[in-house]
């Protein structure tokens, strides 16, 4: 036999083996398929078929997640625990994987009214938002965030986590890339003692903080877009192209060095809310792409990009 048909026989027999998955697996953290090595945004989506977490095939859609009236089908309430960690970015890992979130929102985010028809919408990776008015729509696409956010219950910080009283914008400062607004600036010694501990704090009040750079924490050389939000717990990020920000959300561990170091700015440990963002234990598809390749962006200082706070590092 010729050593191609050897390769192709062992390929063969192989197969099955490598389709097989154990269901237990996702519960102990084990990848159960192999990410491929290179890939880019699909251009057609499909309903979802696949649990995020575990990438088992759905047998039902009795489970699920609801995030900013984007229903997230899982396999199990394990797998709900860990999609619900971070939904955007599990979200966002289904996107690369060419699934369409369901929409099942009842209110227009740009209103708070009652969502009439599901005819008007922008849509934000594989999500859609909807809106009554038509004209409603060049709002969301200009900040897709700011609705995401009123969909999801969150919001901007408006009082100081530390003690409660009301921002005083003179005393903001800025901490691993994050503006942050305190009542005094002697808030700020607690801010720097538990960066982890007050992040996680204002995740836990539904507060999101922006950053005080529009740099791209994938390619800082330039601007990020408000047209590419991503939100990992507390802390927003912009891109500076939709294929960027699904890159990005699926490992934000690998780029932000680069962006910390941009801004020089100094971070002793990993910030919160990277690693546990509930996709560490599966595969949401993963890329690779030349830097520079597919920014949108033309380096422009944008509305959203102003004089940085001082920065602790």
């Amino acid at each position: 036999m010729k050593l191609p048909s050897i390769l192709m026989a062992v390929m063969l027999l192989a197969a099955p083996a490598m389709a097989q998955h154990d269901h237990d697996s996702h519960e102990h953290g084990q990848k159960s398929a192999a990410s491929p090595q290179k890939m880019s945004l699909p251009t057609t989506l499909t309903e979802q078929t696949t649990c995020p977490i575990s990438n088992e095939e759905l047998e039902d859609k009795d489970t699920f997640l609801d995030y900013a009236g984007q229903r997230i089908y899982v396999c199990c309430n394990k797998c709900k625990k860990k999609a619900a960690k971070n939904p955007e970015v599990v979200a966002m890992g289904l996107y690369a994987n060419g699934f369409q979130l369901e929409n099942v929102q009842s209110i227009d985010p740009v209103t708070g009214e009652k969502l009439e028809s599901k005819t008007h919408f922008h849509k934000l990776y594989n999500m859609r938002i909807y809106v009554n008015d038509e004209k409603d729509v060049a709002k969301v696409a200009a900040d897709p965030a700011k609705y995401l956010d009123a969909l999801a219950g969150r919001h901007a910080q408006e009082k100081c986590a530390v003690r409660g009283g009301d921002i005083n914008p003179k005393a903001n400062f800025t901490i691993e890339g994050m503006t942050i607004g305190q009542c005094c600036a002697g808030c700020e010694k607690k801010w720097k003692a538990e960066p982890s501990e007050m992040f996680a704090k204002l995740e836990k009040d539904h507060v999101v903080v922006e950053p005080a750079t529009m740099k791209c924490p994938v390619m800082p050389g330039m601007n990020g877009s408000k047209k590419y939000p991503v939100t990992l717990g507390a802390k927003r990020y912009y891109l500076c192209s939709e294929k960027v920000a699904v890159m990005f959300s699926q490992d934000p561990s690998k780029y932000l060095p680069k962006w910390y170091a941009a801004q020089g700015i100094t971070v002793d440990a990993a910030p919160a809310n990277h690693e546990e963002s509930g996709h560490g234990d599966h595969n949401h598809g993963s890329m690779q792409m030349n830097e520079g390749s597919d920014c949108d962006n033309t380096g422009a200082k944008t509305d959203g990009c102003s004089d940085s706070p001082k920065v602790i590092g």
